[in-house]
């Protein structure tokens, strides 16, 4: 307390000095319209400026919980787009019902999309793999597909009870139905080991029309996707040693270099097809 008493008197006159100084700002923009108008327009701008950069960062690490809401609604308009193309292809094969389409009588589709986050990922490697964190506590089993919010990404291959590892579609391993979009052709993709940004699919048929920029689509004969989720687009093609047939170069719709979120496809009706595919197969020895 001595010592702090002492520091006070001895430095006395700075204070005096400080206080003064802060009256005489305190008169001028009080009792002056200009100065105070002046101050009240910087103190302005400077609480604009610390509110703007607050706000910013404030978005910023809003970003992630921003993107699973986006992920959400984005899976939810997958089930219904499905469940509507279903409900319309019914309906067109169906010549006895005339009724018009019914929000509340769309069925549900077979599909269903579950979110997860990619934690580790690969795509310099030759044989490339995606870990994400979903697993089997969350209904992830193996041979269930993967996609994000551009396009295809690849299968489960792996699971434990809180993780999974993708096989994406850059892994030479890899083997999807596809086709062009527009056609019921069916292809075969297979990537080189070269470009993740490229993948081919091979045996196209040389009679079937497409050009440079048509659409790749799953063709939804495995099982694994559904019809129609986007693969890439055609970039180039190239004969076989088979004149009758071409290898088409695609670029991916993924960008699997800046992958983070991701929808796994579940399918309902999956282990029936299976069962009944092996009971096929069975009877047919």
């Amino acid at each position: 307390m001595r010592n702090l008493i002492a520091f006070l008197i001895k430095n006395s006159s700075w204070f005096v000095f400080i206080l003064l100084e802060i009256l005489c700002f305190y008169f001028i923009f009080q009792y002056n319209s200009f100065q105070r108008s002046v101050y009240l327009n910087s103190s302005n701008e400077i609480v604009g400026r610390v509110y703007a950069i607050s706000g910013e960062v404030t978005s910023y690490f809003g970003l992630k919980e921003t993107n699973q809401d986006l992920l959400l609604k984005n899976a939810d308009l997958q089930n219904k787009l499905l469940a509507l193309e279903d409900y319309i292809h019914d309906r067109n094969n169906d010549s006895l019902k005339t009724q018009a389409i019914a929000t509340d009588s769309i069925p549900t589709k077979n599909f269903e999309f579950i979110i997860s986050r990619v934690i580790n990922n690969s795509i310099s490697q030759l044989e490339n793999y995606i870990t994400i964190n979903k697993g089997s506590k969350e209904g992830i089993h193996t041979e269930m597909g993967v996609i994000s919010q551009q396009g295809i990404v690849g299968i489960v291959r792996a699971v434990s009870p809180n993780y999974s590892v993708v096989q994406p579609v850059i892994n030479p391993k890899t083997s999807l139905s596809c086709k062009v979009k527009g056609s019921n052709t069916p292809g075969s993709l297979a990537w080189d080991g070269v470009d993740y940004r490229y993948i081919s699919l091979e045996g196209f048929p040389r009679f079937e029309k497409f050009e440079v920029g048509d659409t790749i689509i799953t063709s939804g004969y495995s099982g694994i996707f559904p019809e129609g989720i986007i693969i890439g687009i055609i970039e180039d093609s190239k004969s076989q040693n088979d004149d009758n047939f071409l290898t088409l170069k695609v670029r991916l719709s993924t960008d699997f270099s800046s992958l983070k979120d991701v929808l796994i496809i579940k399918n309902n009706d999956r282990e029936e097809l299976t069962q009944l595919e092996k009971e096929i197969t069975t009877n047919g020895r």
